[in-house]
């Protein structure tokens, strides 16, 4: 709440500097960190970049739990909505999951910084899109093909931080179901 305002404010200066013709210079005269900054990077697929989680228990999983939860939270999570995995997994008072919710942003922001600063994505001005835009299509609509592309690789960046904890969490859920399932057939028995 408190940050959005004045993330708001460094993109409105960036518009302010091409509105009177100036070219905005990374590190220089344009401010990187803007609301475009953390809304359609650092938020891509909703907070903690858990579509990285998603697609990464897609890939792995092989608790029914897990697979269930993967399967209904891919469309919410194209749209940057992620409380069906928040909830759902739970990543909240979850120690496993804990740990990469709060990396995959932090190193997400450092890629998307030094992107910006190196001169490869053009630092943001005002325009900004809705927050439920789909990642790959918000990147490209503020940034063009470049912002799209860093927003491919941090999705990639995601998966690959998220997949070692997805796969001690399938273990720790496929366990537990396969327990129960011994419990049922002993009961049943």
């Amino acid at each position: 709440g408190i940050m959005g305002p004045l993330l708001t404010a460094n993109a409105l200066q960036n518009q302010a500097l091409l509105d009177a013709g100036e070219t905005l210079v990374a590190g220089e005269n344009a401010k990187i960190v803007t609301i475009q900054f953390l809304d359609v990077f650092t938020k891509l697929g909703g907070s903690g970049i858990t579509i990285g989680f998603i697609i990464a228990t897609l890939m792995v999983a092989r608790s029914a739990h897990l697979k269930q939860l993967g399967k209904l939270s891919l469309a919410p999570s194209l749209f940057n909505i992620n409380e069906p995995v928040i909830f759902g997994m739970p990543i909240v008072f979850n120690p496993i999951m804990f740990v990469p919710f709060v990396i995959v942003p932090a190193i997400a922001s450092f890629m998307v910084y030094f992107s910006i600063l190196w001169g490869w994505v053009d630092p943001f001005n005002a325009l900004q899109v809705p927050w439920t835009t789909p990642p790959i299509i918000s990147g490209f609509l503020i940034g063009g093909w470049r912002a799209a592309l860093l927003q491919i690789v941090t999705i990639a960046m995601a998966v690959a931080v998220y997949l070692p904890f997805v796969r001690m969490q399938d273990r720790v859920s496929y366990g537990e179901e396969l327990k129960a399932q011994e419990d049922a057939d002993k009961a049943s028995a």
